[in-house]
């Protein structure tokens, strides 16, 4: 299966004022896809995972006070997109959280990396990914969205997420870029859910603000960060006993295994997961130590697109042969530019759609 939408980008919503009004503007803008998307999860956990909607919600809420006093902002921000969405806020965290309420139970995709003016040909620097996800529950691609946040008090940000979500990937406007990768850990802890981390990325000015915003939240599971900015760029390994930061002049490349030690967690190394992730970074180390001193944008929308190690590609399709509940898919492509702050999205496969440009 699939996906080629280039003739319909998609249209950011604009949400400025203050935070609950942020909220409230992206809460009623998605509010019939949010609706949507949690029927949609509920179905799934009750058919494929054996807990239902209430057990879920109760889940959800044990994350409302971490982000509270992680980040009032975030919290005003959700707390006005679920009465936008004429939702509670419980429902709201079952999206927010889904890294930590529904990842846990299944596997995880997503192929990332970020090259700096040395590895380019054009001085420019380059932070990207596929997003790969399962094609339920996620309304295959319909749930998508782009947000431009306006405020006073941080920087503008264009953020890729899904309807519910306080930001998943995206730019901003002092060009600090942030792309994320999902890991395996022991089990999720009270704390702050990562898609929140990924939106105070979102409000920081460096990569080293960004870095400090990872190291002093209370994480609740784990996930990959992969940042840039026109200074530095760095790979975040996070978990809730700590972060392994690694940096480089040339280039970063991650995928949905570890590539540091992991206090406190042993990862299997084994399996199909293990196989197809090691594939898959394997695949784009080569694809960037190949081209180093020649990439550009052409060149990191190809290595977007490519079928090396099918099906275990880069370029994610649909794999039939298994049960439908474990359909996954690359969802879109993505490619920010720091310094020029833009990004650029193809919607559905790369290998079937067009690059388009948005900025910040």
């Amino acid at each position: 299966m699939t996906q080629n939408l280039e003739s319909t980008p998609y249209t950011p919503l604009e949400a400025g004022g203050s935070a609950y009004d942020r909220g409230y503007a992206y809460g009623t803008h998605a509010r019939d896809v949010i609706s949507r998307l949690l029927t949609s999860h509920f179905v799934y956990y009750s058919a494929h995972l054996g807990t239902d909607r209430t057990a879920v919600l109760r889940e959800a809420s044990s994350f409302s006070r971490p982000i509270l006093e992680y980040s009032w902002e975030i919290y005003e921000e959700l707390r006005g997109l679920a009465a936008g969405a004429g939702v509670s806020l419980d429902e709201v965290l079952t999206i927010a959280a889904f890294n930590e309420v529904f990842y846990p139970k299944l596997s995880k995709l997503c192929t990332s990396f970020a090259v700096r003016p040395k590895a380019t040909s054009d001085g420019l620097t380059y932070v990207g990914q596929n997003n790969d996800e399962g094609v339920d529950p996620w309304l295959d691609g319909e749930c998508v969205l782009l947000v431009k946040y306006r405020e006073k008090s941080a920087p503008s940000s264009l953020v890729y997420t899904y309807a519910g979500a306080p930001a998943m990937m995206g730019i901003n406007s002092s060009g600090v870029a942030v792309c994320i990768n999902a890991l395996r850990y022991s089990a999720p802890v009270q704390g702050v859910p990562m898609l929140c981390i990924v939106r105070e990325i979102l409000r920081q000015k460096t990569t080293d603000d960004a870095v400090e915003v990872i190291e002093r939240a209370r994480k609740a599971y784990a996930l990959n960060f992969m940042i840039g900015s026109p200074d530095k760029i760095a790979n975040v390994e996070a978990t809730p006993n700590g972060t392994q930061v690694t940096t480089s002049d040339e280039a970063l490349f991650h995928a949905n295994h570890y590539l540091c030690p992991v206090n406190g967690f042993g990862e299997k190394k084994t399996g199909d997961y293990y196989v197809n992730s090691t594939t898959r970074c394997n695949r784009i180390q080569e694809i960037l130590t190949e081209k180093t001193g020649k990439l550009n944008l052409v060149l990191l929308e190809e290595a977007l697109r490519d079928h090396g190690g099918a099906p275990n590609s880069i370029c994610s399709h649909v794999n039939t042969s298994k049960p439908r509940e474990r359909w996954s898919r690359t969802l879109d492509g993505m490619i920010y530019i720091p310094e020029r702050r833009e990004a650029w999205i193809a919607k559905g496969n790369p290998c079937a759609s067009t690059f388009y440009r948005y900025s910040i």
